[in-house]
């Protein structure tokens, strides 16, 4: 195959690909009690592996870089954003929950 068709279809490889940081980003305004942490980990991870990959292969796909740079990004706030909520939704859960049983223990 020609550089220039190889070239190409990594181009159409890439741009096909960046539905899935598009889509990061969109859900960066959800609640972030709908995100999923398994999910968000692994696109975290296969993002990482491609970014390297990406830079391996000869020619070097900087397109396919690029659309994994940002999708990393944008999972790793989707985690943050997840971890955060944990913390401060589940401390204020745990605080309801000890109050209730105080209550019912002096009943």
């Amino acid at each position: 195959m020609s550089e220039k068709w190889t070239k190409f279809i990594g181009f159409l490889g890439a741009a096909a690909n960046w539905t899935i940081p598009i889509a990061s980003l969109v859900n960066l305004k959800n609640d972030a009690s709908t995100i999923d942490p398994i999910m968000t980990t692994t696109l975290a991870s296969y993002s990482l592996v491609f970014m390297r990959w990406s830079i391996a292969i000869k020619p070097a796909n900087y397109w396919l870089l690029g659309c994994h740079a940002a999708n990393e990004l944008a999972q790793i706030s989707l985690l943050s954003k997840w971890g955060y909520y944990k913390l401060t939704h589940d401390s204020k859960n745990d605080n309801k929950n000890i109050n209730s049983t105080v209550d019912n223990n002096k009943k």
